[in-house]
């Protein structure tokens, strides 16, 4: 896999409906990081692109860092910069909440729906 592009790599779930070229994965990079800055906006987590590369910063509330690709990625990172556990299921209802104003669900959305419900249902 290129470490700078992220060609070559086989693609997660997640990444199903992202346009396998260089732009596309800067589209999908920007938009997952705006989504969960703005789904973890309360506990003070930022997510942002890192530079030159398809991976994205999370910095957590007291400004440790994680380097973290795809939905999975933030979200396991998230776990770690969090303090205390995380209620996935809480977390699930507040991203279907950000989609609630929305007349079609944006697809970067239904990804990391989907990805925040696969965790809800590993926790039963």
């Amino acid at each position: 896999m290129c470490g700078a592009c992220g060609g070559g790599a086989v693609r997660d779930r997640s990444a199903a409906d992202v346009e396998d070229t260089p732009a596309g994965r800067t589209r999908a990079q920007r938009a997952l990081a705006s989504w969960t800055t703005r789904l973890f906006a309360s506990e003070r987590i930022r997510v942002r692109p890192a530079p030159g590369t398809v991976r994205v910063v999370v910095q957590g509330p007291t400004g440790g860092q994680v380097v973290a690709q795809g939905i999975d990625g933030v979200l396991d990172a998230v776990e770690r910069l969090r303090p205390g556990r995380v209620d996935w299921t809480s977390v699930a209802a507040r991203a279907r909440a950000l989609g609630d104003d929305r007349d079609v669900i944006d697809l970067d959305l239904r990804a990391l729906v989907g990805a925040l419900d696969r965790r809800t249902g590993a926790l039963r």
